[in-house]
């Protein structure tokens, strides 16, 4: 069974992500917290979080958070470091307040100072803030391969994940990042070496999200530029293998794609649910 939704919105009221989800029959979903273009992070209402917790249990929709992309636990800068640790800490608190299990995060960027030194700042940061998981997961997202990002490679992120070594980490996989970087999910070879991948380094249990996203650009060009389902370099055949592997063909796919003139939520949905039905995958 697969459960499928988009990024949603906060605007007027953090319960309002939730309600929209549920109202349009997404069985998960993913939105930020608080703003996602500042460093200070808003802590939810209470009566706001707990009607964001009603309407996600009335319409048993999987709510999933991602941290703002200013958050960079790999810096070498201690002022961008500090700050970075305390936003996380935030939203770690505001999953909590809102009873969302899981936080989606990029490790961030080295910015040339090289992947120990990031990866050292990232296991230091995590482990700081254990503590405060609670019933929160931290998600790694994979990342585009783009210069001095750390996680283009899942052997890069399992380095970070074993460095770590607690329970509460998982693992959010991008499909765009993961075609930019240079894994051809097109193609059937290719798609279970990196399935190896994963489950050599990480594990595939770790594995909670799927950020179901085509490409504006071609295999391997280290571009993030998420495109429209079907219309990218990834392509409706492309999906159609990445549900071909048993282990795609369960679990919470979020939708990140944008709204322009070449597509919509609308668009994207009528062709994800298209792919599905030709892959023979049952919905929620």
């Amino acid at each position: 069974m697969i459960r499928y939704g988009f990024h949603m919105s906060i605007s007027g009221g953090i319960a309002n992500a939730a309600l929209d989800a549920g109202k349009s029959g997404f069985g998960a979903f993913q939105l930020f917290t608080s703003s996602s273009r500042s460093w200070k992070q808003n802590v939810p209402k209470k009566d706001d979080a707990a009607l964001f917790a009603d309407y996600a249990k009335k319409y048993d929709t999987i709510p999933f958070a991602h941290i703002p992309y200013l958050c960079n636990l790999a810096s070498p800068n201690t002022d961008v470091l500090r700050k970075s640790v305390l936003m996380l800490k935030d939203n770690i608190n505001n999953c909590n307040e809102l009873g969302v299990r899981y936080l989606v995060l990029h490790l961030g960027s080295h910015l040339g100072k090289g992947f120990r030194t990031g990866s050292e700042n990232i296991i230091k940061s995590i482990t700081s803030v254990e503590s405060e998981l609670d019933g929160v997961t931290l998600l790694f997202e994979n990342t585009s391969g783009y210069t001095n990002n750390v996680g283009a490679k899942f052997s890069e992120i399992g380095t970070v994940v074993n460095g770590i070594g607690i329970k509460n980490i998982g693992i959010c996989l991008d499909t765009c990042h993961a075609f930019a970087a240079g894994y051809d999910i097109r193609d059937r070879t290719s798609l279970r070496k990196m399935v190896n991948e994963i489950e050599d380094n990480i594990g595939m249990e770790r594995l909670k999200l799927v950020h179901l996203n085509d490409s504006k650009f071609e295999l391997g060009s280290t571009k993030d530029r998420h495109w429209h389902i079907g219309k990218g370099f990834i392509g409706d055949k492309g999906f159609e293998n990445f549900f071909s592997e048993k282990r795609f063909r369960e679990g919470c796919f979020v939708m990140e794609t944008p709204v322009n003139e070449e597509g919509d939520d609308t668009s994207n949905m009528k062709a994800l649910l298209g792919i599905m039905k030709r892959c023979g995958i049952q919905a929620l």
